[in-house]
């Protein structure tokens, strides 16, 4: 995936400065952290059985308790029962899944994590009433967000929680380590509307993330690249009006596979400029075009720079 432009660097202050990655999952962490967070629906009963378990509540989502992330008291659990826990890991983490979406350190009171978290998951948003569920517990979603919150929202975003641990593509881990010195007088992120549009799109952008590494496995997922495609599915909808999922995720594949200025080249100018006057779908216009086509746009693009 090409770098070109993914956009200004991240401020000094930004948690991605914060973040460290690890190629595989620290057994250790199993001893150090009080907590865990794991999505019921993605794990199987029999396997968190005898886990103590609570759900994350909150005021207005009436979901069962069994159907809502859970709350696991790991210092509840032995020494050999955290040891346990290992094989079941591993053996979710090989299939391409996981039995916990983080693993959390905090001195605080399981009482008080319960509490944060009613606070943090039900958002609001400027201009609507009702609330919002922000699903940050999923490792899908927490990666997103430590480039795309500033330090303040995620110091109250991760409140008393000190470090949080989250499995990333290809068994590797990603590790955040929270810098609160006191307590928030504001214990919401209080994101902007720009920060839920992006969050609007993170699915999206996920897909996009799944599609090009088959299709480009050299490709380099960073957060700065991840920043630049979501502002390439952004660009794909604003600029010229595509709205279907699937031609805005092509648009940020064609920049991102071939050239980031490929849409530059005349080509697939027509077909941009055909998309905004007819409202054609994109991916449809684009579908008599092969990789070898694509490859000699980006040649051109070169020698013409």
């Amino acid at each position: 995936m090409s770098s070109y432009e993914t956009g200004r660097s991240f401020p000094a202050d930004s948690p991605t400065h914060r973040v460290e990655t690890a190629d595989a999952f620290d057994p250790q962490w199993l001893m150090e952290c009080q907590y865990a967070l794991l999505n019921p629906l993605r794990v199987e009963k029999a396997d968190i059985a005898d886990l103590s378990c609570q759900p994350l509540k909150t005021p207005s989502v009436k979901v069962r308790d069994h159907l809502l992330p859970q709350l696991v008291c790991l210092e509840r659990l032995s020494h050999t029962q955290r040891e346990s826990l290992l094989p079941q890991l591993m053996r979710y983490q090989r299939r391409g899944d996981c039995l916990f979406s983080a693993l959390l350190q905090s001195d605080a009171p399981p009482e008080d994590i319960l509490q944060h978290f009613r606070f943090t998951l039900e958002q609001t948003r400027w201009g609507s009433r009702q609330k919002w569920w922000l699903r940050y517990y999923d490792p899908a979603i927490f990666q997103h967000l430590c480039w795309l919150l500033d330090e303040s929202q995620m110091n109250r975003l991760l409140g008393p929680i000190k470090r949080w641990h989250w499995p990333a593509p290809h068994e590797h881990w990603s590790s955040l380590a929270g810098c609160q010195v006191e307590k928030p007088a504001i214990n919401t992120p209080l994101l902007s509307d720009e920060q839920w549009a992006a969050i609007d799109r993170m699915a999206m952008l996920n897909t996009t993330l799944g599609r090009l590494n088959m299709l480009a496995p050299e490709s380099a997922t960073t957060f700065e690249n991840c920043r630049w495609l979501d502002r390439l599915l952004e660009e794909a909808q604003t600029h010229f009006g595509m709205t279907d999922p699937d031609d805005r995720r092509l648009y940020a594949e064609q920049a991102a596979r071939f050239h980031p200025r490929i849409h530059d080249h005349p080509a697939l100018q027509r077909r941009l400029d055909e998309v905004r006057e007819t409202e054609a779908r994109y991916s449809f216009i684009c579908e008599n075009l092969s990789a070898i086509d694509m490859h000699t746009m980006a040649l051109e693009l070169k020698e013409s720079t």
